[in-house]
């Protein structure tokens, strides 16, 4: 699908009459779409849909709209995924369709309904700028507590592994998840000087794996702050992005944000008052997971290496589009792997 078959007035149009033909009791269906620019893992749209009986708010998430961050883009895996968190009492925004029929408008779509609240950015960085980098430093530690709480408690809930399905990532195993990344690198980019620290990483990954790991947990897969809808007080809204959500000890988890927060405050060059600082954060996981973090430096690894993959797959996606790559070997994830497996 051409970046031309989703304009605004294209997109509009076309989601008018999938909503005129699923609500045939909604007269004068009018959509507008603010679409901002398209991701590479995704391409998410706002939908405001006026009808004779008022107005309703809707995000549509689309595939991207060329080769993206993952081989493969599976929305009705999404949507049960975002059921299933739903069912067990954790704030999700509704899946209310997935749409496979491309000839609606162009692609498939899964559709949900707009939670109000705040959004933060990784540009510019949340950490400097836009609603949690304004509140008093105390609702800043309340929030990122409400969200570390959060994490932990979710991976400490039983999951029916039927509702739920077959995820991604390669999990549980952990050898498992290391194939799955190293599949991807194969994958991601055919730039062999950028990928080498990171093949250097899973070496040292393979030799070190756990040996009594913690049980299997769902996984959120992408949990930032950036991937929250917060409320004035700091409450959780909605768990946003489960496109990466897997099986796995709830670690991999946990060591993604701690990483990549780290990442974003050394970016930044400057963290929030009120941060209640990585101590604090891994002892109030643990309490609300329910037993002590293990083997956290493993995973943090594993989390540097799974978030630089990315960011060469990005590199590549770029190359393609006639920009450069040379920036990804200026980012924080090969150096902090350097030091941390001694390379």
């Amino acid at each position: 699908m051409s970046d031309s078959s989703r304009s605004r007035v294209v997109l509009a149009h076309a989601f008018a009459g999938w909503f005129t033909a699923q609500h045939p009791s909604w007269s004068d269906i009018r959509v507008t779409v603010n679409r901002p620019q398209p991701g590479l893992s995704s391409d998410t749209v706002l939908l405001r849909v006026a009808h004779e009986g008022g107005d309703d708010e809707f995000v549509a998430r689309l595939p991207p709209t060329s080769d993206g961050l993952f081989p493969d883009y599976d929305l009705v895996r999404q949507q049960r995924i975002q059921r299933a968190v739903a069912h067990a009492g954790f704030p999700v925004a509704d899946a209310l369709a997935v749409e496979l029929d491309e000839s609606w408008v162009g692609a498939p779509f899964l559709l949900m309904p707009k939670v109000p609240g705040h959004t933060l950015t990784t540009a510019p960085s949340y950490l400097s700028e836009g609603w949690l980098a304004g509140a008093t430093p105390a609702l800043q530690e309340q929030t990122i507590r409400r969200f570390i709480e959060l994490l932990g408690t979710l991976h400490r809930t039983q999951f029916d592994p039927d509702e739920l399905g077959e995820l991604s990532g390669g999990g549980p195993d952990l050898n498992g998840i290391l194939d799955y990344w190293t599949r991807y690198l194969d994958w991601a980019t055919d730039d062999d000087e950028g990928a080498a620290i990171y093949r250097r990483a899973l070496e040292w990954c393979r030799a070190r794996v756990p040996a009594d790991p913690p049980p299997p947990s769902l996984l959120w897969g992408d949990p930032q702050l950036v991937n929250l809808v917060l409320g004035n007080n700091g409450e959780i809204r909605a768990v946003l992005d489960w496109e990466m959500a897997g099986y796995g000890p709830g670690e991999l988890d946990l060591a993604w944000f701690l990483s990549l927060h780290e990442h974003a405050a050394e970016t930044a060059g400057t963290t929030l008052p009120g941060d209640p600082g990585r101590a604090a954060l891994i002892a109030a996981y643990g309490d609300a997971l329910g037993r002590p973090v293990a083997d956290l430096e493993w995973y943090e690894v594993l989390a540097n290496i799974r978030s630089g993959l990315i960011v060469l797959r990005i590199g590549a996606l770029m190359e393609r589009a006639g920009h450069s790559r040379s920036w990804t070997a200026k980012v924080p994830q090969p150096r902090y792997l350097a030091t941390m497996i001694g390379a």
